[in-house]
């Protein structure tokens, strides 16, 4: 009875949090004036504005949601110098650009997912950032937007897929690259369905068979070892027991990701074996219970 109260405690427990709160109160580290650290299990919400100052956001994997709101805003000029560096972060959900560039500010945005904004970067006036591990998925208008000539970018490494315009009228396999339709000069471009586990529900590990695993850029590595992946969330090879999303890690998402799809609705997109943590061929509460077991007391 002790476990089952504590499932339901688990349950009713809200991960939101607003961006700009973590903005405020972040500590200088590693050479930032900022250096934001987020937790996958929480949802962040808001915008923020970056107008001067070295900034790093640390994803971890975790979900930006802005809620239809303006997004995340880099502005520099020659008085005050700006940067923004961000990676492993999803942000859905924009109204307008996720990431904005202005001014001459610049950037790193490393391994991210830009899912269901209106634009996912739009880069403007003499900005420079460089995109590489990226994933461009299901924007309303572009995936990547250069407004006007004389800001500059680099990308590589990265998927775009169904982003509503810039492929010549058609509405999917688009890049979605400027309203100046600018020629992608970088390597290892894809235009593939990323695979995702869930994306309706914000789970964005990947199946197996996802063309996004092993093919970001071939000098990095994941935590496994092997070649490093396209987005927010590294595909692992060595699975934990009960981390059926395949994020490497135990914990309360993994809990509610079992009972939904391994209990609950079997889904056939997961593979459920891992949700048996007594080996009785059988996924029930009796391996919820161990799970819970695991993540509080190892």
């Amino acid at each position: 009875m002790k476990h089952i109260f504590t499932i339901i405690m688990l349950f009713q427990v809200t991960f939101c949090t607003p961006l700009y709160e973590v903005y405020e109160n972040a500590e200088p580290m590693n050479g930032y004036d900022k250096y934001l650290i987020l937790d996958k299990d929480i949802i962040y919400t808001g915008e923020i504005g970056v107008y001067e100052g070295n900034v790093f956001i640390e994803g971890n994997g975790a979900v930006i949601n802005l809620n239809q709101g303006v997004g995340i805003w880099v502005y520099a000029d020659e008085n005050y110098p700006a940067n923004l560096d961000a990676e492993h972060i999803t942000i859905v959900n924009s109204g307008d650009n996720a990431l904005t560039f202005n001014g001459t500010a610049t950037g790193n945005i490393i391994n991210c997912n830009f899912i269901n904004n209106q634009f996912g970067i739009q880069i403007m006036d003499e900005s420079e950032i460089i995109v590489k591990n990226c994933n461009f998925i299901n924007n309303e208008q572009f995936g990547i937007a250069m407004r006007g000539t004389t800001a500059s970018f680099e990308l590589t490494y990265s998927n775009f897929w169904e982003n509503e315009l810039g492929c010549g009228g058609y509405n999917e396999n688009c890049w979605g690259l400027s309203w100046v339709q600018l020629e992608l000069q970088g390597s290892g471009i894809l235009e593939d369905n990323p695979l995702f586990i869930d994306q309706n529900s914000w789970n964005f590990a990947y199946q197996e068979n996802s063309p996004c695993v092993d093919s970001g850029d071939p000098n990095e590595y994941d935590s496994d070892g092997t070649r490093s992946d396209i987005g927010a969330n590294p595909y692992i090879t060595e699975q934990l027991l009960g981390d059926c999303n395949a994020d490497n890690e135990q914990n309360v998402v993994d809990i509610i990701f079992n009972i939904n799809n391994c209990i609950i609705e079997n889904s056939e997109v997961v593979d459920c074996s891992c949700s048996d943590l007594n080996n009785d061929n059988d996924y029930n509460v009796l391996d919820v219970v161990i799970l819970v077991n695991i993540i509080l007391y190892d």
